[in-house]
């Protein structure tokens, strides 16, 4: 009874294709496409009684179950039957689990997703506002009534996008760039986002437009529900899509565009992992149409001729640059723009990440000009002033209490 492909594909899977004991990839490319499988399943009992480490209880079936097996290089694959004494039963053991919890932590590590989205086109509304109080934030929803389509609401839909967009702009939640996600079940329940992913659409229905009656339950089967997908590497992204979240008649054309692709920007939770079929499957949690980088530019452009030189100096009584310099706090993943005006901050002297008045206390980084206008001061609870030197965005006042 050798090992099933489906053993085999799980235990690549759970291993994320690397070898156990020295790290190293396992799969060949060539011109980026998969050409070879460099590594091999390795039993930890024997998968014989006078196979390495086999003098064992377990069943030949048990011999042959992802729970014993680990995925190795060839050469580590020969090392350790070779040496069953360096390598007994429990080692392989230890080894597998630390592998598994150094895939976890090596290679997906979450980073700080901030907005990208310009124009909203679905808007997952439950799991959307779970995320925005679990972040301190309320969205205000007395335009919208529970279980009602999105794109029924008509004119009310222009307050609930804006309320959603509101909190979006303030909103920073670690999540896995998907660029960065890979094929291993310690994705699941993690969040990813993506600022300009091109997927392909399937199955989206438009008849549930003037009809929401029409609207139908997942199925299970990706032949017929709803969903976009991309291919990442060796594996497909699949994100399941309900139509009562599509924002508008316009939007609904993104899901169904004659090319069959749309480009998105966004973010959403990991809900399952199929090493069988290869498949990574994910509920969105928002979609929307990226900013362009034509936007981004033109509005630096237009921030360049019209610099304020006032702010900046205004800020300069506050600064602490001493104790800055000996606390040596940077800001972590340090912003590119504005959260309120969206200017770049490429060429800003200050950033603030603080309180804004007019948002009920909603925090933001902030230009100076923002902060003068819409901000609350600098303090411990209120907002601190940041510095840029040659390594980043530096604490110069508003520090923690001693």
């Amino acid at each position: 009874m050798a090992i099933s492909e489906r053993t085999s594909k799980i235990v690549w899977g759970q291993c994320a294709a690397r070898c156990c004991i020295c790290k190293n990839d396992l799969l060949f490319e060539v011109d980026g496409v998969i050409a070879s499988l460099i590594g091999e399943v390795a039993h930890i009992v024997g998968e014989t009684e006078v196979a390495a480490r086999g003098t064992s209880s377990l069943s030949l079936k048990e011999r042959n179950d992802s729970a014993n097996l680990l995925l190795l290089c060839r050469d580590h694959h020969k090392i350790v039957d070779d040496s069953p004494v360096t390598y007994p039963v429990e080692v392989l053991h230890e080894l597998k689990e630390e592998h598994l919890a150094w895939v976890a932590s090596s290679l997906l590590k979450p980073r700080a997703w901030r907005s990208n989205i310009s124009q909203l086109t679905y808007i997952n509304v439950p799991r959307l506002c779970e995320q925005a109080e679990m972040c301190g934030y309320h969205v205000d929803l007395s335009s919208y009534k529970n279980n009602q389509t999105l794109h029924s609401l008509g004119w009310e839909l222009n307050r609930v996008m804006a309320a959603f967009q509101a909190v979006l702009s303030h909103l920073s939640i670690d999540a896995i760039p998907v660029r960065d996600l890979i094929l291993h079940e310690a994705a699941v329940g993690a969040a990813i986002s993506f600022d300009r992913q091109r997927v392909r659409t399937k199955n989206v229905p438009m008849d549930v437009l003037n009809d929401p009656s029409k609207l139908r339950k997942f199925t299970g089967s990706l032949t017929k529900d709803p969903h976009i997908y991309c291919q990442l590497g060796d594996f497909k992204l699949v994100m399941l899509i309900d139509p009562r979240w599509i924002t508008t008649s316009t939007a609904f054309t993104l899901f169904r565009p004659s090319s069959g692709q749309s480009v998105f920007a966004g973010i959403g939770r990991v809900t399952g992992v199929d090493y069988e079929t290869r498949i990574v499957t994910a509920t969105p949690w928002v979609l929307g149409l990226p900013h362009s980088p034509l936007e981004d530019a033109i509005k630096e452009s237009a921030a360049s001729r019209s610099a304020l030189v006032a702010p900046s100096a205004s800020l300069d009584s506050l600064v602490d640059l001493a104790r800055g310099k000996k606390n040596k706090l940077y800001f972590s993943s340090p912003p590119t723009q504005c959260d309120l005006c969206q200017r770049s901050l490429a060429t800003d002297k200050y950033m603030i990440d603080g309180a804004v008045k007019d948002l009920g206390g909603a925090w933001a980084c902030m230009c100076a000009d923002c902060f003068n206008k819409r901000g609350q001061r600098i303090g411990w609870g209120y907002g601190q002033l940041y510095l840029r030197d040659d390594i980043g965005w530096l604490e110069v006042a508003g520090f923690r209490p001693p």
